[in-house]
């Protein structure tokens, strides 16, 4: 036991780490690029601090697990508003973009309608899988054109800042685009990265441990410390944007990333086995995911701010999930 409490601790140690990089390398890219925060959020954080989950909700479908599949991405959708979201605002509300917020927001509430429609069923089939992986590339190419016009400015205006930019300095080194700076964040970028998923993995397998040595149930581990031991990346890397004071990032990445699990992971999943909707799911943890994600978006998008009493809703919504879990599992 004294091994796993001690992995336990390197794992929090490495992910805690890992953002620290993963936030610093974030934010230079959007101060040489002009992309806005948000936009960053939505895709290079949400898609790299997604990737615990993808892993995880995939290889259990491969292996048959199909109801941890789900499980997994939803009780992370759950996890990432309720809690990492939930907390981030409730320390420190903050002004949001509009325009940009809108956007992804729209999109994950059009995500979470199609994704309830095709479950009607009782399950996400190959033939939902394909409609959710449309529906993704849909994402990845708006995700595209968001990086490609950072801010609304069109891609005119910007070549023709750049090149009077280029004239005025032609006979200096462009640091924005310079190969030994693109290579330096690079490699930073990953090292975080692995650092945050090492750290996930350690944090799980111990947690897991853990929990099932203080007598913890089964059914809670699975849908409790698995679904919060992968969105780890997206609690830590939120509550890291915070502390940098860049609160646009933390939103955004936890747009994207109930996004992306909706669409990416729950739709490639899909693809081995057939994914079931249980009674579980339907009565309980369906519930839960979409009253969090109107207490995220509704609110907000009426008074273009995040407030305390907001975070303080979805964090409170996620603690009675848990004791909800805690009456149908022990009681």
């Amino acid at each position: 036991m004294f091994l796993i409490i001690v992995l336990f601790i390197i794992g929090f140690v490495l992910i805690t780490k890992g953002a620290d990089i993963f936030i610093n390398c974030t934010v230079e890219i959007g101060r040489r690029t002009n992309i806005s925060e948000i936009v960053l959020g939505a895709t290079i954080v949400s898609f790299a601090t997604t990737l615990p989950e993808f892993t995880v909700s995939v290889f259990a479908s491969l292996d048959g697990h199909t109801t941890m599949s789900m499980g997994n991405a939803v009780g992370s959708i759950i996890c990432n508003t309720g809690l990492a979201l939930g907390l981030v605002v409730s320390l420190s509300p903050f002004k949001v973009d509009r325009d940009m917020f809108v956007h992804r927001a729209v999109l994950l509430i059009l995500s979470l309608v199609v994704f309830l429609v095709l479950g009607i069923d009782g399950e996400i089939g190959r033939g939902d899988s394909a409609i959710l992986l449309l529906m993704f590339a849909y994402y990845m190419y708006s995700n595209y054109k968001g990086v490609k016009n950072p801010k609304g400015i069109k891609s005119r205006e910007i070549m023709g800042r750049y090149s009077r930019h280029l004239k005025r300095n032609e006979n200096k080194i462009n640091v924005e685009f310079c190969i030994k700076d693109i290579i330096r964040i690079g490699s930073l970028f990953i090292i975080g990265l692995i650092m945050m998923i090492i750290g996930s993995r350690l944090l799980i397998n111990s947690g897991v441990k853990i929990a099932i040595f203080m007598g913890i149930p089964h059914a809670i581990v699975s849908l409790t410390v698995i679904a919060l031991g992968t969105s780890l990346p997206e609690l830590v890397s939120s509550l890291t944007a915070i502390r940098k004071n860049h609160h646009s990032i933390s939103v955004g990445n936890i747009i994207g990333a109930n996004t992306l699990n909706l669409l990416c992971v729950i739709g490639v999943s899909a693809i081995p086995n057939r994914l079931p909707i249980l009674s579980q799911n339907r009565l309980l943890d369906f519930p839960f995911m979409i009253l969090l994600i109107f207490i995220l978006v509704i609110p907000t998008l009426l008074k273009n701010k995040m407030y305390r009493i907001q975070g303080i809703a979805m964090l409170s919504t996620y603690i009675i999930y848990l004791g909800t879990l805690y009456v149908m599992y022990i009681i």
